[in-house]
């Protein structure tokens, strides 16, 4: 469980100001009745406290809806458009409004754009597949003891300012992926990881080959950017070093249909001589040859997980901060392996 701690509330600005707590709302949401001396002495109170409104309380106040940011690594991946798809619908019906910020490759440019959106959204749903997402939010949010508004994290890693985090259940994916492999008869399961995330994958992927004495290389993975081009890229390497590799695991659905572009091309044949299994789960997998096998993320579930812990933290519900939510993928099997 994460919490949130520390943040200027409410009633730090009433008593700073020397007012009721009324009349801060009134004060911040520029209503009647008060003057303005008061609503200018609400107002350096609020700014001296670094306090920043609950835009959901506000919202209430002035009769507009919830709008929430969507923080996306990268939406030239389709992985982030699924999720994104399935995240605004779930939001609609609520009657929530979505604001899409995507990160892209270039830190700069994604520090921008977040800059620009966190004083127009009620929260943020974040994804954190690469590391260092967090350390994009601008400095006026990241507060060391706490963020000005509810942060929920989508599979990234813990900290303590969240509100609450959505899992993916990597190990049981990861894990089911190999046992089908193994069970296929494969014992030479190379891994293509991404040279920008964690190495979670990679760690439980070397774990299972260390716990089921299935070592057959010194250095059976490969990394590469999480693209097509960079599937094709790894692919290459990896049939040049392993060549005797009679299965790969891949990091993610786009760079698995790089690494069937390039073993048809190499001549090797898919699942014969060598199984492919991605991970997410992508539509796109069924629309190539072999369809490719993967452990698929229900995208739907994630974003169902992630409102509903939003609506309870933007309401306020409960003594305690939501506990976070996990997803448990499951193994799609298709002509690739």
């Amino acid at each position: 469980m994460t919490t949130t701690r520390g943040a200027a509330t409410i009633l730090d600005v009433a008593a700073l100001a020397g007012v009721s707590r009324q009349t801060v709302t009134r004060a911040i949401n520029d209503m009647a009745d008060v003057s303005p001396t008061t609503r200018a002495r609400v107002l350096a109170a609020a700014a001296d406290l670094n306090y920043r409104p609950n835009r959901a309380a506000q919202s209430m106040v002035q009769g507009r809806s919830t709008t929430i940011g969507l923080v996306l690594d990268d939406l030239s991946n389709p992985y982030f458009a699924e999720l994104a798809s399935a995240f605004t619908r779930v939001a609609a019906d609520r009657e929530w409004s979505v604001m899409l910020c995507d990160l892209g490759a270039d830190p700069e440019r994604a520090r921008k754009q977040l800059a620009s959106i966190v004083s127009r959204v009620d929260a943020l749903a974040m994804t954190g597949c690469r590391s260092g997402t967090m350390a994009l939010l601008p400095d006026s949010l990241a507060k060391q003891n706490g963020f000005g508004l509810p942060v929920i994290m989508l599979d990234g890693p813990a900290d303590p300012r969240l509100s609450a985090r959505v899992l993916i259940d990597a190990t049981a994916g990861v894990t089911a992926a190999l046992d089908h492999l193994v069970r296929g008869g494969r014992r030479r399961i190379a891994f293509i990881d991404s040279d920008l995330g964690t190495d979670h994958r990679r760690g439980i992927y070397l774990d299972y080959l260390q716990q089921r004495d299935l070592g057959w290389n010194e250095n059976p993975v490969v990394s590469a950017d999480e693209s097509l081009e960079g599937g094709i890229q790894a692919a290459e390497l990896l049939v040049g070093r392993m060549p005797d590799a009679d299965a790969i695991l891949v990091y993610n659905d786009i760079m698995a249909i790089g690494v069937l572009k390039t073993l048809v091309r190499l001549g090797v044949a898919v699942p014969e001589d060598v199984a492919v299994i991605g991970m997410d789960g992508l539509e796109i997998g069924r629309h190539v040859t072999p369809e490719l096998t993967s452990v698929s993320i229900d995208k739907v579930a994630v974003a169902e997980a992630t409102v509903e812990l939003l609506e309870r933290v933007l309401s306020g519900s409960g003594a305690m901060p939501p506990d976070d939510a996990v997803i448990h993928p499951e193994l799609l099997v298709r002509g690739s392996s």
